[in-house]
């Protein structure tokens, strides 16, 4: 169930630049959620654009808002919901006529947005550009590409959409439905044309990135597309994001070993460490499973760095339990942890489940596993002080002569940054640095003289 009742606002707008003119219609969009959801925008931003609106005018000044939904889990509902509300007085105050609703949350609760907020004007669900498109009164266009929503120089490439693996907590099969991979020559033409306009790290993602190819007898397999992906020339960075612990392939290792553009960098959502616990979450992969996969990884490829993600409080879940996992993250020492309370989404298997955990004990919890993880950043940090490494530089800080920065071992959005002192610098430029400094979770460095003047 959704309503319209307000909380504090968690999330944040795009607005990428405004065009005085009047005689097109202007188009704000708003889009929350994860990079697959950023994806979708980017899209129908394209199809805006080449249908002769003007995309990117602050909300104030748009005839055409559309807020583009997360409804993954409650949290991102809520945001969505306030999201639509703070933009429906300017239908009001500002000059909107056209108040779309689109993405998770409406394809998963299309009726009840419909019904409970009078202001919007169209409610849509996944890949529905063109009906979006009609309803705003433009003539439909063909497949238009990608308006970049992220800096020129990094973006990220969409593999696959949906989900087979129906883990109990998980809504993401009842919104995006099975899993459905892209075709590798497609993937690679759209690669190769964001290389074109610019784009020097590629960023891979889907539901879930390392079962690509595995649903066609002899077809291209994850390791293979990267490898394919990583001739094309001028691509710098290749990523890898959202990989899965219960099928990672062997192929996978090697190809982190071997493929010098690939960051060593794994996102490898492990979600709990102790047995039951996996197995009622549905995660078809036990601790020790993932306890090799992660010796193999460092062992194969030294000093790879370790993204993961936790939920603390899921059902059932016992002090000994959680216990054991917060003994694992210490002793495991990953590179980066996220660590969500357990969100109980309704016609999930989970949300059945007896022992449900109280709010206040899945916070405590949170708590106490990040406090552990900050333990083991700033530690690692203050040892990274006099080393050198290769960043890209993302754009400008708040204070003069700094920049944001990311190395090979810090994703886009979900990862700490690394400021780079220097007034000589300017966005997608690689560069080598020293680490001077540490600012909690981020990096302070300098870049190393001999190499200024060799920025690509």
């Amino acid at each position: 169930m959704i309503t319209r009742a307000r909380v504090n606002r968690l999330g944040k707008e795009l607005n990428v630049g405004s065009d005085t003119a009047r005689s097109r219609p202007r188009v704000h969009l708003a889009s929350l959620g994860c990079a697959k959801n950023l994806v979708d925008s980017e899209r129908i931003l394209a199809r805006f654009a080449a249908a002769g609106a003007i995309v990117g005018a602050p909300p104030e000044e748009a005839e055409i808002i559309i807020v583009n939904t997360c409804g993954f889990i409650e949290p991102a509902k809520q945001e969505s919901i306030d999201t639509i509300l703070d933009y429906a007085h300017y239908k009001e105050e500002g000059s909107c006529q056209r108040l779309i609703v689109m993405g998770c949350l409406a394809q998963r609760y299309a009726e009840e947005l419909r019904t409970g907020f009078p202001e919007v004007d169209g409610v849509f669900g996944l890949n529905r550009d063109e009906e979006i498109l009609a309803t705003c009164g433009f003539v439909q266009t063909c497949d238009s590409g990608r308006f970049l929503l992220t800096p020129v120089h990094t973006s990220y490439l969409r593999i696959s959409d949906g989900c087979d693996n129906n883990c109990t907590y998980c809504t993401i099969p009842l919104i995006r439905g099975a899993y459905h991979g892209r075709p590798a020559e497609e993937i690679i033409t759209e690669a190769e044309e964001l290389v074109e306009r610019g784009v020097r790290e590629i960023n891979v993602i889907a539901q879930d990135t390392t079962v690509y190819g595995a649903e066609t007898r002899g077809g291209i397999r994850i390791h293979d597309l990267l490898a394919r992906l990583a001739k094309i020339v001028d691509l710098h960075w290749l990523r890898l994001l959202y990989t899965h612990p219960a099928h990672f392939p062997e192929g996978m290792i090697d190809a982190y070993a071997e493929i010098p553009k690939l960051c060593p960098y794994v996102d490898l959502p492990l979600q709990h460490l102790n047995d039951d616990v996996l197995r009622r979450m549905g995660r078809r992969v036990t601790r020790d499973e993932c306890l090799r996969l992660i010796e193999r990884l460092r062992a194969r490829v030294p000093g790879i760095a370790i993204r993961t993600t936790f939920i603390a409080g899921f059902p059932g879940e016992t002090d000994a339990q959680f216990r054991e996992l917060l003994e694992y993250v210490k002793d495991l020492r990953f590179d980066h942890v996220g660590v969500f309370p357990y969100s109980q989404e309704e016609d999930t298997p989970a949300a059945l489940m007896p022992d449900q955990i109280p709010d206040e004990v899945k916070e405590e919890r949170v708590a106490k596993l990040m406090l552990a993880q900050q333990k083991i950043v700033f530690a690692r940090n203050a040892s990274l002080i006099g080393t050198r490494m290769e960043v890209m530089i993302d754009e400008p800080g708040d204070e003069d002569g700094m920049w944001l920065a990311r190395s090979r071992t810090q994703a886009p959005d979900v990862d700490s940054l690394t400021y780079v002192e220097g007034c000589d610098l300017a966005g997608g430029q690689f560069i080598e640095v020293e680490v001077t400094g540490a600012d909690g979770y981020d990096l302070i460095a300098s870049p190393v003289k001999e190499n200024h003047g060799i920025l690509t």
